[in-house]
């Protein structure tokens, strides 16, 4: 069974700036080489794109959002999976109106399940939904 579009851009925008933590600057470089190898769908491309771009442009604000819900881990301690599927997420959540926050967190932690593990879908799952839920219209 082939995964929703929006879990599929999720994914591949999940990979392009995971790889970016390892060679900064090289997420939408690597975003464009994932879509060529994996997608030949125009949504799924520009969802992705859409998420890489708000990430790198937002960081910041991400990051310190990230610290306020998880104030136990440093945002530059948590694991490199966790932090790049935070940032995603919460981009998403808070900036973007394409896709419902529930449908966001779900995906999340759907990836941190599959790419990290247990311990990570609860944290992603703690801190999207503190986060939801202290949004304006919140989950």
């Amino acid at each position: 069974m082939r995964p929703s579009p929006g879990l599929e851009a999720r994914r591949l925008a999940l990979l392009s700036l995971f790889e970016d933590e390892f060679r900064p600057a090289q997420a939408l470089a690597a975003l464009s080489r994932l879509v060529d190898e994996h997608t030949s769908d125009p949504q799924v491309a520009s969802h992705a794109r859409e998420i890489v771009e708000g990430v790198i442009a937002h960081r910041s604000d991400l990051d310190a959002r990230i610290a306020a819900f998880a104030p136990a881990i440093p945002v530059s301690e948590l694991g490199k999976v966790e932090r790049t599927i935070l940032r995603s997420a919460l981009w998403e959540v808070l900036y973007s109106a394409a896709t419902s926050s529930g449908e966001t967190i779900h995906d999340a932690v759907s990836l941190a399940r599959t790419y990290s593990g247990d311990a990570a879908r609860r944290l992603v799952n703690g801190v999207l939904g503190s986060v939801a839920r202290s949004s304006p219209g919140g989950a």
